[in-house]
């Protein structure tokens, strides 16, 4: 047994849940806080016009034509839909309440799915590897200024994390264990159905989980492939209706060319304008440098790394690599099939970005259009945390390193606060 397993941590683990949970509670009070008092972002408008359009399209049973305007065609607009509908239901009750408290109403909303959405990431990572790892990514998740600024404002970025966290954990619950199958099964189905509802482009993210779930499968069936290819078949066509119900629903623009018969033509359409998107800002900035949308540097990720997020947590992540070589030992006997798990979270994380960049994908907003990664590199970051964090009282080393990740998070922290409510405006080299 290697010594790592004597070292007296289980005090240490107490304090990380404790002390994390502590913090992440007061960083949830702090988002409502910004949620409520920042003002309406560019595109809030457009997709509350949005959803109201598909409202009222699905409470006239489809007479209410009314529902172009702008781009709103490549929108399928469920999130859009929900959010008036609940905010309809405000209305209903007291209708100046709604007209003077309306941006307070949305992002109450959305920062409500943005809760779901992580205690849906800690359900996740403590199943897959333990709770004290659960809590350290969930707090260096809230920690991240970019993720945090945008959970009361972001109408799509963050509801898509939503929807792949919680496709995750019932696909995970799905593909482990017998018990609850096909409630797992519907579950996993309407959380893909209900990301495809805010962006078609969702399947792409989902992919990869799919087939290392897949691959967990065949392995699990030990040589029984043809019955698990029966069983994964006929569940399979359960989970496309559900997928194609959530995605049309609220989309009348495709209910109408389904019904013109030009459905595929209208897809190839959406996934070419998702890839080669023309309809948001020509010009990006990055750390003050401009650049086309539409001809984005291969750099642009790292530049995004290197200029606006946090400089002790790339540091983390860098950790993390650096004592997998080196502590590889540590990992293994704290957490079960570690290395398999870590494979998948790497390409959960990093296969979006790689698509992105083989794609000459436009992007701007930094990483807005990717925020759904952010939780996934901050899993990655909380490794190094973890392990520096249990071993402080043993090792000169992680006591550095502690100092130096606090030292830089204070630097992070005073520019975190000073920016209320704008932390998703965070950069590096910026003056306070």
């Amino acid at each position: 047994m290697n010594s790592y397993s004597y070292q007296p941590i289980e005090k240490t683990e107490k304090y990380i849940h404790t002390i994390g949970l502590i913090l992440i509670i007061c960083l949830i009070v702090f988002s409502l806080f910004n949620s409520l008092i920042i003002g309406l972002s560019w595109d809030e408008y457009f997709h509350h016009i949005n959803g109201l359009a598909r409202f009222e399209y699905l409470k006239s049973l489809g007479d209410f034509q009314k529902y172009n305007f702008r781009n709103n065609m490549y929108y399928p607009g469920l999130y859009d839909t929900i959010s008036y509908a609940i905010g309809y239901i405000v209305l209903l009750f007291d209708q100046n309440f709604y007209r003077n408290y309306f941006p307070e109403i949305t992002h109450f909303i959305n920062f409500l799915f943005s809760v779901l959405s992580l205690f849906g990431f800690y359900l996740i990572v403590k199943k897959f590897f333990n709770k004290n790892i659960a809590i350290l990514a969930t707090l260096l998740t809230l920690l991240n200024p970019f993720f945090f600024g945008h959970m009361g404002m972001n109408t799509k970025d963050i509801i898509i994390f939503f929807a792949l966290i919680w496709f995750c954990y019932f696909f995970y619950k799905y593909i482990k264990y017998e018990k609850n199958i096909y409630l797992n099964l519907i579950l996993a189905s309407f959380f893909i159905g209900f990301g495809c509802g805010v962006r078609l482009t969702f399947l792409v993210i989902v992919f990869p989980v799919i087939i290392c779930g897949l691959i967990y499968l065949f392995k699990k069936s030990k040589g029984q492939y043809l019955n698990l290819i029966k069983r994964l078949a006929t569940h399979s066509i359960f989970t496309f209706l559900i997928i194609i119900l959530l995605t049309v629903i609220c989309w009348p623009h495709m209910l109408a060319v389904v019904e013109a018969e030009n459905t595929f033509k209208f897809i190839s359409l959406i996934i070419k304008k998702t890839i080669a998107w023309n309809q948001g800002p020509k010009i990006g900035l990055i750390n003050g440098s401009f650049y086309e949308v539409f001809n984005t540097p291969s750099t642009y990720f790292l530049d995004v790394l290197r200029f606006r997020m946090p400089f002790y947590w790339t540091l983390l992540i860098l950790f993390t690599f650096s004592l997998l070589i080196t502590k590889t030992m540590f990992f293994k006997n704290h957490i079960n099939n570690f290395n398999n798990k870590f494979i998948v979270i790497n390409i959960i994380a990093f296969f979006p970005i790689l698509l992105a960049i083989s794609l000459s994908a436009s992007i701007y907003d930094n990483m807005r259009l990717f925020l759904f990664v952010v939780p996934f590199f901050s899993l990655l970051a909380s490794f190094s945390l973890y392990y520096f964090l249990t071993n402080f009282r043993n090792s000169f080393k992680s006591k550095l390193g502690i100092i130096l990740i606090l030292f830089l998070f204070s630097i992070s922290m005073y520019r975190f606060i000073s920016l209320t409510p704008y932390q998703y405006s965070y950069v590096n080299f910026s003056y306070f």
